[in-house]
């Protein structure tokens, strides 16, 4: 077994800190995980009716993903693997107390197929990992070589826009000396974004992380050795040179791309073309995650209608029959992954479930076949000048109100029309009224801009437009290549800031320090000026 350095590398953090931190004794009550039974994900992606006993293989399991598979599907064999084994221990010990006993455990590293599982299986889980791979690409459409004809693979991965602040959150904490080697350091971390003013954004995307309340949390979010994200148009690509093709988005309304290319007058563009200008925007207000097929699966299939198995069939656990007989007296409500809101169950309803598909409408959730749930649109289209377009959104602008680099990811939704008229993007007010029913502005007090790019657009629309109108700025190497105007001041500030906070790192070279006063400091500012 050859182990690349990134893989040492995650292996050893995650190690250290096994993710998610989720107590072993918390239940998941077994009607919450149903979209994760392979019978429903089959459906959504038109594979037709699932095995009865089906193959799942989770790739990179962490210590909750194994329990939440096990509960949602009874009848399958699930192989669950992953780099970390403390991870794989906690994941088993969980199984082992809630007695999911058709989880099987093995060590696998992703980047050498050597390692992995034998055969081929109906569903592959691979959530929030590949990002981890040096070579995502290879190992995707490795993965897709082990699927069955109609089989399944779940992918997560970060979006490239709307994780900004978090890469933005993971600079200021390597500048500041704070990683994932030493124990002490996510909470020292939680501790200095805390002081930061209420308003700034980079406080706001800290304390409303999911995880930042617990130590493991904040080094896969924040301290992490191997984070990245994809726009559309790199996921797009991933999936092709894969050879594989978006079979269902588990996306909510808002992230849906058929959905919101109808919105936004965007019917002849791609999935990956739609799914980037939502990330652009901010407003895909998720992580992206597909349900994809072989490019050589067998030709899409609508299944007659059918109750979810998990209420229609037998269950091997008295406790789910329990739960399904409560929900048949006293109806209740189900969680959501792909929904706007949660979804009630009338008594009746759930009683009818076991005997009959005309239960339900034909549009509710819980009904299997009857419609193809898939998307409509072409699956990837080529932005040929995305590259450029990334490092010019990433560089460092020289001269009197430059954008502010706090801000950088907010100018590239107001500038890609402007900079790339062969997209076909109208002018950016054309936009702005498109979203104008559609768009979630995050912007209210104390936050006066900055969270969203509809939001600071409509705040600060005349500086947006008189920026698009002139000449282009020079651009710097680094921030030892500029000074900030009134630089000795906002270094002697930013000085006195760390100085203060309990911090490892104490040798600031002026570079780090113009970058650090930029990144903490400058919130109030859409634009500064670098000499």
């Amino acid at each position: 077994m050859t182990t690349s350095t990134k893989s040492r590398e995650m292996q050893a953090q995650y190690a250290a800190w096994p993710y998610p931190q989720v107590p072993l004794l918390a239940a998941l009550p077994s009607t919450h995980p149903w979209e994760l039974h392979v019978s429903w994900l089959w459906d959504r992606c038109s594979s037709g009716p699932a095995p009865a006993k089906p193959r799942i293989w989770i790739a990179g399991c962490g210590t909750f993903q194994p329990y939440a598979f096990a509960v949602a599907n009874p009848h399958a064999e699930i192989v669950a693997t992953d780099l970390s084994e403390p991870s794989l221990d906690v994941a088993r010990r969980r199984c082992r107390w809630h007695r999911q006993r058709h989880v099987r455990f093995a060590p696998v590293d992703l980047a050498d197929e050597s390692t992995w599982p034998d055969g081929t299986f109906d569903l592959i889980e691979c959530y929030g990992v590949l990002m981890n791979l040096a070579d995502p690409t290879t190992a995707l459409r490795r993965m897709a070589q082990r699927l069955t004809p109609g089989g399944v693979l779940r992918l997560m991965l970060y979006p490239h826009w709307s994780r900004q602040r978090v890469f933005q959150l993971q600079r200021v904490a390597r500048l500041c000396g704070l990683g994932a080697d030493d124990r002490s350091h996510p909470g020292q971390l939680r501790r200095f974004v805390q002081k930061l003013p209420k308003a700034h954004p980079l406080r706001y995307a800290f304390t409303t992380y999911a995880d930042s309340k617990n130590d493991a949390g904040v080094v896969d979010g924040f301290l992490h050795k191997g984070d990245r994200g994809f726009t559309g148009f790199q996921l797009g690509a991933l999936l092709r040179d894969a050879g594989m093709t978006p079979a269902y988005w588990f996306h909510r309304p808002w992230g849906q791309p058929d959905r919101m290319a109808e919105r936004l007058d965007l019917q002849d563009r791609s999935q990956s073309f739609v799914l980037n200008y939502l990330d652009l925007w901010h407003e895909l207000r998720a992580n992206l995650v597909v349900c994809a097929r072989r490019d050589d699966a067998p030709a899409r299939v609508v299944q007659a209608p059918t109750p979810h198995p998990l209420f229609a069939q037998a269950h091997p656990s008295l406790r789910h029959k329990l739960r399904l007989a409560r929900l048949g007296l006293l109806g209740g409500k189900l969680p959501t992954r792909t929904g706007d809101e949660h979804l009630v169950l009338r008594p009746q309803q759930v009683r009818a479930l076991a005997k009959r598909a005309d239960a339900l409408p034909q549009d509710h959730p819980l009904l299997l076949g009857g419609k193809d749930h898939g998307p409509t649109l072409p699956a990837h289209e080529d932005f040929a000048g995305e590259a450029r377009f990334l490092q010019h959104a990433a560089a460092l602008r020289v001269g009197q109100r430059a954008p502010n680099p706090l801000y950088a990811h907010l100018f590239a939704a107001f500038e890609l029309a402007h900079l790339h008229p062969e997209l076909g993007l109208p002018d950016l007010e054309a936009q702005v009224g498109k979203w104008l029913p559609w768009a979630d502005p995050l912007e209210e007090r104390p936050f006066a801009f900055g969270l969203t790019p509809y939001g600071t657009l409509q705040k600060l629309r005349v500086n947006v437009r008189e920026h698009l109108e002139r000449e282009p700025l020079p651009v710097a190497t680094d921030y030892g290549a500029v000074r900030l105007r009134g630089d000795a001041t906002a270094l002697a500030r930013t000085r006195t800031l760390l100085a203060a906070a309990d911090l490892p790192r104490r040798d600031f070279d002026d570079a780090t320090l113009r970058e650090l006063f930029v990144l903490l400091m400058t919130h109030d500012r859409l634009f500064v000026t670098f000499e």
